[in-house]
């Protein structure tokens, strides 16, 4: 199977998955099993299959875990024991971080996709757009809502871009919009997504819960 990339951070080869994957909004789901390697009571083919391929029997097992768990890694571990390790999103920012391997934002989550291009478009913003979360500390006047209003008001393909602009908080060369609607609401999720993040932080600062 596809192991998701989060697991290739070096901390999964200190730490337990569920100490690293909890914090992070996830649920966590482990099962283990013992691999076949005793004659006196485990299947002869499976003992064969094992020993000739054991990531191949590995994956062919069937782990059973609890109804809207994402399948993360399947492997063997230190002690021996054939593992499968599942997650279930519990937060935005964990679904995000599953749907950041594209592998995993697939068919099987209805949401996964637009999740995952939010979520891409808010990276976009911080890494070539000159965004930081510093500089978004400093909108304190409504500024990223009205911006993302902007974008989802031009979705409306309907309407001119006058009403659109209107509340824009920025420079007109700031003023990026698409001929896609679709586009535009993206870039509003990842706007309102900032303006989230930055309320958060703000009550978390004043002692407040957010």
């Amino acid at each position: 199977m596809h192991t998701h990339q989060l697991l290739d951070h070096p901390l999964f080869e200190e730490q337990p998955f569920q100490d690293i994957l909890e914090p992070f909004g996830f649920e966590v789901s482990i099962k283990l099993i013992d691999p076949p390697i005793d004659p006196a009571c485990d299947d002869p083919a499976a003992i064969d299959a094992y020993a000739n391929d054991s990531q191949a029997y590995i994956d062919g097992l069937t782990f059973e875990h609890p109804p809207g768990f994402s399948e993360l890694d399947r492997s063997e571990n230190d002690e021996g024991d054939l593992y499968s390790v599942a997650v279930r999103a519990k937060t935005v920012f964990a679904q995000l971080l599953l749907c950041a391997d594209s592998a995993f934002a697939g068919p099987n989550s209805h949401f996964s996709a637009p999740y995952l291009d939010v979520y891409r478009e808010r990276m976009r913003q911080l890494s070539t757009e000159s965004f930081s979360r510093e500089r978004d500390d400093g909108y304190q006047h409504g500024e990223l809502a009205n911006a993302a209003a902007s974008y989802a008001h031009h979705a409306d393909t309907g309407r001119g871009s006058t009403a659109s602009t209107a509340i824009w908080p920025w420079a007109d060369k700031w003023w990026k919009p698409s001929a896609d609607p679709r586009r535009n609401l993206v870039k509003a999720g990842a706007l309102i997504l900032a303006e989230i993040e930055r309320l958060d932080r703000a009550a978390q600062r004043q002692g407040g819960e957010a």
